[in-house]
């Protein structure tokens, strides 16, 4: 009699443990939503070219728009709503330094061939790259190491090369001020996109509930729900502090990056009326001993004169490579990422570093003597690799993410002009994945959307978005470190060396590897 009502008490207990009110006591899978809301911390170049890839193009959306169903009330477009978030009171047009776009224009033309237009009629075609250095005899002003023609160079090198940087009889090469380019991005914006860039909003926290992402600000003001958080917010980036800590501190992230020991200065002057009109672009090297100057010019907006640029790259003095010396007699340089300018001193130290180190201030001096903006920053470098990854599942908020994009998730040194590059097309990547995702969820059962069946989840979509791009930009970021030093080759057998080493890599087809195959995209 005791072992009957035993099984009677067993069987009522499995029964009342496979009802439906019983598993509520367990944890549930989240099912898997839409990305319907995102918001964009920080609107520079990945910022506002991810707000055109959710919103404003027909190709990134592709995915979602062959479903052919529209069932939400979403004001995009494409069923993704955009906010961006800048810590900036707003955007400054003045700052900032030329660009080189090759890989991120033809993302940028896939994006919305719109927007590729108006960037490529404001940039001046780059045609040529060159080489020169002080001579070692004789009393010529240089000696050209090397010289690359970059559309006879693109076709030369033909396959992924060629069909990734000739698209539709252009190449996908130009020059461009960075500010430029950005305001670009901003005027371009859908008409009701362009009502959510924020500025003056610094994201203090994140927080999730079964809506969303809840974005906290330091003005004391809260924003969302979101389905997703992007960290477009640069080298000093939250979003990535939120990722690799599951917080953002109040006093700020600790930056994680080495000083490289070199250190970039900027002369930036505005052309004058009686400048030659150019319709095209050459970037000029010129190396002297433990530094190297470009000169170069540049497409400053329709309507406006061209801009010309001076870089001088050297050597910290008080460094050996990432390592200070004992006694060190400066304070050390800043990243910048603000690009703040400093005329009293930048100039006239650029002038007598050009002369200190010879390096040929034919093409240099004059743009120098003519600016009236300078910069002055230093090179960091910050690791690629991290346990943590580039996207985060925010705690409480069911199936949805923080993601890095641009500098927040790869910081890189510019000694190969890929930066701006690179952000777009992370920005180009991340979308599709995005749309990829939505479109993923339109057909399915209400079964299905419940298990998650037979659907790629999100997470899986983000680490592929990842593992694409994480190669490609740790590639060109151990590439840019090596050609740093390279390139700013201290006196003597160093710089004898580094002159050696560029003109056998010209005549080799080594340089034009180098460049092609960091510039060409890879989304």
């Amino acid at each position: 009699m005791r072992d009957q009502s035993f099984m009677t008490s067993a069987c009522l207990f499995l029964c009342w443990v496979l009802s439906c009110d019983a598993l509520s006591i367990f944890p549930q899978k989240a099912p898997p939503t839409s990305v319907k809301k995102v918001a964009i911390i920080g609107s520079g170049i990945a910022g506002l070219s991810l707000a055109h890839a959710l919103e404003n193009s027909e190709e990134c959306a592709k995915p979602y728009l062959e479903q052919a169903q529209r069932s939400d009330n979403s004001k995009s477009a494409f069923g993704v709503e955009t906010h961006l978030f800048d810590s900036r009171p707003s955007i400054n047009f003045l700052s900032g330094a030329g660009i080189q776009l090759t890989g991120g224009l033809a993302c940028l033309k896939k994006i919305n061939p719109q927007v590729y237009r108006s960037v490529a009629n404001t940039g001046l075609p780059l045609k040529k790259i060159k080489s020169r250095a002080k001579p070692w005899f004789g009393d010529e002003p240089y000696s050209t190491l090397l010289e690359l023609d970059i559309e006879k160079e693109i076709k030369k090198s033909g396959g992924q090369v060629e069909e990734g940087l000739i698209v539709d009889g252009e190449v996908m090469a130009t020059c461009i001020m960075r500010s430029a380019l950005q305001e670009i991005l901003l005027d371009t914006l859908p008409q009701e996109t362009s009502k959510r860039v924020n500025f003056g909003k610094c994201l203090s926290g994140m927080k999730g509930d079964s809506s969303g992402i809840i974005c906290q600000f330091s003005d004391g003001t809260e924003e969302g729900p979101f389905d997703m958080v992007v960290g477009g917010d640069g080298i000093n980036s939250v979003v990535k502090e939120y990722i690799e800590t599951g917080d953002i501190s109040k006093e700020g992230k600790k930056l994680d990056a080495i000083y490289s020991g070199i250190r970039i200065q900027y002369a930036v002057a505005d052309s004058n009326e009686g400048d030659e009109e150019i319709n095209s672009s050459e970037l000029c090297q010129y190396f002297g001993d433990g530094a190297y100057g470009l000169g170069g010019i540049y497409g400053s907006g329709q309507g406006r004169k061209r801009t010309k640029g001076a870089f001088l790259i050297f050597r910290d003095p008080d460094y050996i490579g990432p390592f200070k010396k004992k006694e060190v007699v400066g304070t050390v340089v800043s990243e910048n990422a603000d690009w703040t300018q400093d005329v009293e001193s930048v100039g006239s130290l650029m002038s007598k570093r050009i002369s200190e180190t010879g390096v040929p201030k034919i093409q240099l001096g004059p743009i120098i003597e003519e600016s009236d903006r300078f910069f002055e920053l230093g090179v960091y470098f910050h690791n690629p690799f991290s346990f943590k990854g580039w996207s985060r599942k925010v705690q409480g908020s069911g199936e949805r993410y923080a993601v890095l994009c641009g500098d927040a998730a790869h910081a890189m040194p510019p000694f190969l002009g890929q930066g701006s590059n690179q952000a777009i097309q992370d920005s180009y990547s991340l979308a599709c994945k995005i749309f990829e995702h939505n479109a993923n969820l339109i057909p399915i059962s209400a079964a299905q959307l419940e298990t998650g069946d037979d659907i790629k989840s999100l997470r899986a979509l983000l680490k592929e978005y990842e593992n694409t791009r994480w190669f490609a930009t740790t590639s060109i970021t151990l590439k840019a470190a090596f050609i740093g030093y390279l390139e700013t080759g201290g006196e003597g057998f160093f710089s004898k060396f580094r002159d050696v080493f560029f003109t056998v890599a010209g005549k080799a087809g080594i340089a034009r590897k180098v460049f092609l195959g960091s510039a060409t995209p890879k989304v």
